[in-house]
């Protein structure tokens, strides 16, 4: 038997539940599984492309394991809001269930098969934290899943230890960790997204016969280097001599007077 708060028990489900495959031809990924050890409480699913792992300190005696079917989530989920301290009974067998008593009420689901596995979640997830970090220089997310992580907590900490590897989530309390897989596409570069953004992000204009970048050096014909003010005065950029911000001209008045050219 297993005592844990209701709130605490509520956060967890909320926590995994979306992460658990609608596909109910593999019934272990469709499962919410529970499993108490070492003092905690775990609630771990996935549905391959991401996976999401709670826990919960807990009064325990004995270890053991179960799975719910994701469809019984939403009723457990309500039963949880009319009661605080519970206790968790699992019983085996060819009908195995899972037995929830609280302060109001007691709930019996149905679970699933002793059969029913879950993926080794502790070796995947110590394959990505004992990696060695290497360069990332681009990555991809499918946006669909993003939503499933919204009731993991305020505030996500994650990483990817090399192209390819999954995005490593977690929370600052100890409480969840998840894992999400990259979109895997090696015809995409960094340098091949940039370029089609260059233009829209790089500002130029011409004076007389000379164009100029704005996001680069200035000279003047005394050679003393000259900046974008990255403000405008009637659509025409302003200028000023480095060092000197508040002394601003109009790009085309500082090419009559100054000399003022590109510096490359």
């Amino acid at each position: 038997m297993t005592t844990i708060l209701a709130n605490d028990l509520q956060r967890m489900l909320k926590q995994v539940a979306p992460h658990a495959s609608t596909d109910d031809t593999l019934p272990a990924l469709t499962a919410v599984h529970l499993e108490a050890r070492d003092g905690f409480l775990y609630a771990v699913t996935t549905d391959r492309f991401t996976m999401a792992v709670s826990r919960q300190a807990i009064l325990n005696t004995g270890e053991w394991k179960t799975a719910i079917s994701g469809t019984h989530i939403p009723t457990l989920l309500s039963w949880l809001k009319a009661n605080t301290d519970i206790s968790i009974t699992v019983i085996g067998g060819d009908i195995p269930t899972v037995t929830l008593n609280g302060t109001v009420n007691s709930l019996t689901v149905a679970a699933l098969s002793d059969s029913t596995v879950m993926p080794d979640w502790r070796r995947l997830v110590r394959k990505y934290f004992d990696m060695g970090i290497n360069p990332v220089p681009l990555t991809g997310v499918t946006t669909k899943y993003l939503d499933r992580w919204k009731n993991a907590a305020q505030v996500l900490h994650l990483w990817q230890a090399a192209p390819g590897a999954a995005f490593v989530f977690m929370d600052d309390r100890s409480e969840f960790i998840g894992m999400q897989m990259p979109i895997r596409d090696d015809q995409t570069s960094r340098e091949g997204l940039f370029d089609g953004w260059r233009k829209s992000l790089t500002r130029y204009a011409d004076v007389d016969d000379i164009r100029f970048n704005l996001d680069e050096d200035m000279v003047d014909r005394d050679g003393d280097p000259w900046k974008y003010s990255g403000e405008d005065r009637g659509g025409e950029p302003l200028v000023h001599l480095l060092g000197i911000e508040d002394d601003v001209f109009t790009l085309a008045s500082a090419v009559s007077q100054f000399g003022l050219r590109p510096a490359a």
